[in-house]
Parts: structure tokens; sequence; C-alpha cells
């Protein structure tokens, strides 16, 4: 039987290491599987020097199981199938990306009927392009920054800093109250205060917009691997038209060093979705779910 556990801080370097060094996709991100392990039940099992994650149900019981990554994939898979067993459940798989669902499908032929999830696939971009906005495609942004710039003449931006962090969670606190949500209730808030009260420890990297001192936008993000960064959060306040192009484009103007910035998935919100490919993503990295036949 498989013996999982949550992830802790001293597991963030380590499980990372189970992943190759051009990963572009969320489950690499052991930053983001550790301030979101709450939220969404995830735990962690090493067998044979292999690293299996799965879901838990908030009742306790697993959703589904992910696929391995390390030096033993098939037997890992052979143990993932043999720990359902013995619980008498489904050894379901989810959360595949498309390179994960054709190595199982080499290792497990004919084993599961694989149904994409929508909901679930990361959007994925260059950098560069984020950062110069190039073209007649990104023309809009480009206006919306410049409208920016002429309404709020004052406006600056700063990298995140535990001297600065306070602003940062403040324009997430004003964010909530304008979105008729009670801070010290809501889950992403919390992942947040944490994400800033471990800036240094996790490595993440931020930037926060101010107009007339006031702050207006933050985000924040961590490293998938050297090729690839993950935007982890990322809001502005309402009043200030423009804010969400200004802080996406000058953050990106500080990532040039990796090729690909993720910005995670569009959870299903048409709006969410709308924007995200406003921005003209470079890959849309497919999520499928494995169902037992």
């Amino acid at each position: 039987m498989l013996n999982f556990k949550q992830i802790e801080k001293s597991d963030i370097k380590k499980y990372r290491a189970f992943y190759s060094d051009d990963e572009i996709g969320c489950e690499a991100n052991m930053v983001s599987a550790y301030l979101w392990k709450r939220e969404y039940p995830i735990k962690f099992a090493v067998f044979d020097d292999t690293l299996i994650k799965a879901y838990f149900r908030s009742d306790g019981r697993l959703w589904g199981y992910c696929f391995p990554h390390g030096k033993n994939v098939k037997g890992a898979l052979k143990a993932i199938a043999d720990d359902a067993k013995e619980n008498d459940r489904q050894p379901y798989m989810g959360y595949m990306s498309r390179k994960e669902r054709e190595e199982f499908e080499r290792l497990c032929t004919g084993k599961c009927i694989f149904e994409p999830s929508t909901t679930t696939q990361d959007y994925i971009y260059l950098t560069e392009m984020l950062a110069e906005l190039p073209g007649k495609k990104y023309h809009a942004k480009r206006n919306h920054i410049s409208k920016f710039n002429r309404t709020f003449p004052d406006s600056k931006t700063e990298p995140v800093t535990a001297e600065n962090a306070a602003d940062a969670l403040k324009v997430a606190e004003l964010w909530c109250l304008e979105n008729e949500l009670n801070p010290n209730e809501h889950a992403e808030y919390a992942v947040i205060k944490e994400a800033l009260e471990n800036l240094n420890e996790f490595e993440m990297r931020g930037m926060i917009l101010y107009v007339n001192q006031t702050p207006v936008a933050m985000t924040l993000g961590s490293e998938i691997s050297p090729l690839c960064f993950d935007v982890n959060f990322e809001k502005a306040l309402r009043d200030y038209e423009g804010s969400y192009a200004v802080i996406n484009n000058e953050f990106a103007k500080t990532l040039t060093n990796y090729k690909y910035l993720n910005r995670e998935e569009d959870m299903g919100l048409e709006g969410l979705k709308k924007s995200k490919l406003s921005y003209h993503p470079e890959i849309i990295y497919e999520r499928f779910d494995g169902i037992p036949k």
C-alpha cells in the first residue's frame, strides 16, 4: 500500500527533483502544491525513487492518482494499481498532460479511456511576447497600457520584497472587498498571505504597481523549471483601468531569462478564458483524465 502524506516545506525542493529541467506544466511546481494543499487536498508518496501525487476528497477519500515521475515509472504505475485494488477503488488517473498520457498508454496499453479536461489546461506564453507586446495582435494591449500611463502619470512598479509585502497583501484584501468576499474567509487570500510570508524561502518573485504611492495591483509567482516561470497570482483594483495589462507587461520584462510564462488554467470561467486567449498563448497545455476500463 502506498503511504500518502501532505507536502511539507522541507519536501518542496526534494519533490521538485523528481521532475526534469524542461517542465512547463504546473504539475511540477511544488511551491504551488504546498500553498494550495489545504484548499485542494494533495498528497504524495515515494515509491522506489519515484514520486506519486494524488488528489483526495474533502472527506479523505482518494479522488485520483497523477502520473508518476522518477526512476521507476512502470513500477510506480503497478504500485498505483495495487494500491487501488487493496483499497477497493478504481485506479482513476487525473490531471495528465498529453506527454504523460502518451507515456501511460505506452506502458499500460488499453487500461484507460481518456477524456479531455478543458478546465485544467494551462495557458503558456512566450515571455518575450508578453514583455514586448509586438505587432498588430497586441495593439489593444499597448493601447490599454498607454491609456493607463496617461491617466495615472504618477504610477510606478516595484519588485515584491519582505519590506513591501504588506502592500501586495493590501491589494489582495481590497480586491476581495471589491468582489464582496471576506478576506478572512477567502481561500486564495490566505494562500497569498502565506506566500508573501515565505517569499524568500520559496524563492518567489513578484511586482507591485503603485499610483501616487497607493498599491493598486500585484502579481506573484514561482519557478516551474529553468525554462518556465509560473504566474501564481495577479490582482488589480477595478478603479485603475488598464492596471492588469500594465503589471502583466512590466512583470514579464523582469522574467526574460525564462522562455515561457505559465499563466495557469481558466477554471472553466468564460471571462477568464477570454482574457487568457487575448494574450495569444504559445501553448495550450492540455490535460486528460484517465478512466479505467
